[in-house]
Order: structure tokens, then C-alpha cells, then sequence
């Protein structure tokens, strides 16, 4: 079905690194990549995982260190089988992006979570409510892809 997914959120430091990280765990023959669709603009390219995103991953044995932020580009669209976005606002600025991916773009949480609400600039519950929604999803992905396993 799918074997390369890209995972997008704003700024590629907070839901979208844990939500990679959680899928190639759960998928270790899957690719997977993440961006982000105001990273260049929030001058975030290289950053590292926000620290309290990493805090909250090490519940689920998922190390976020060495993630670097980047960009969304046409290029990893084009790359991807499918893009996977943690709200609705992404799914516009997605198609800003790359309007050939409107058929291959779905919302991360769409089996249950829903949006997954940025905790970037909040408190660390929001890091780990966050952190539980994007596993729930990921897992709810992962029986879809895989449903065998």
C-alpha cells in the first residue's frame, strides 16, 4: 500500500518528528520523513526536536535528538505515497505547496484523534497529551497499512 510517508505539522519541531519517529518504529519497513509548512519561515530549518516534544517521546522509548527541522517542499510531496498532516490548516498549505498531492494527503488523527493541537510554547502536559494522540494515530495507521501484523 504505502511504503513512503510523509509526515507534516508547522514548524517540524514538535508533532511531526515524534509522529516519524513513532512510525518507523511501529513500521521499521516503511520510509518515513517529515517537514514542515512554516519552517523556513519561522526560521526553524535545522532546529533540533523542541525539548519538551523529546521529554514527552521518551515515554515511548522514541528519541527525537538527532531530528533537524526542514521545509515542505514539491520535492518530498512528490517523493511521498502519502502525506500525512496533523490539521486541517496543513492540508491547505500543503496544496499551496503542491497541489498534485490533494489525493494522497490525509489527516494523521482522521481514524479517532482528529486535529492534534499544537503544544508548541505550552505546558509539558500538552507535550505528552500530544504525544499520546499521535501514537493512537500512528498505531491506527499502522493497522491500516499493515492490518496483518
Amino acid at each position: 500500500m504505502f511504503q513512503r510517508i510523509l509526515i507534516v505539522c508547522s514548524g517540524n519541531i514538535c508533532r511531526s518528528p515524534f509522529a516519524q519517529a513513532m512510525m518507523m518504529k511501529i513500521m521499521p519497513t516503511i520510509q518515513v520523513q517529515s517537514a514542515g509548512t512554516v519552517t523556513a519561515l519561522s526560521e526553524l530549518e535545522g532546529h533540533h526536536a523542541d525539548p519538551r516534544m523529546n521529554e514527552a517521546a521518551q515515554l515511548y522509548n522514541v528519541d527525537l535528538k538527532q531530528h533537524q527541522a526542514r521545509q515542505l517542499t514539491p520535492e518530498l510531496c512528490a517523493w511521498s505515497d502519502a502525506i500525512l498532516v496533523m490539521e486541517h490548516t496543513h492540508l491547505s498549505a500543503l496544496l499551496k505547496i503542491d497541489a498534485s498531492a490533494r489525493g494522497k494527503s490525509f489527516i494523521l488523527g482522521q481514524w479517532g484523534e482528529g486535529s492534534i493541537e499544537d503544544p508548541y510554547a505550552k505546558e509539558q502536559h500538552h507535550f505528552v497529551s500530544a504525544a499520546k494522540q499521535i501514537e493512537s494515530a500512528c498505531q491506527s495507521w499502522r493497522r491500516k497499512i499493515q492490518p496483518k501484523d
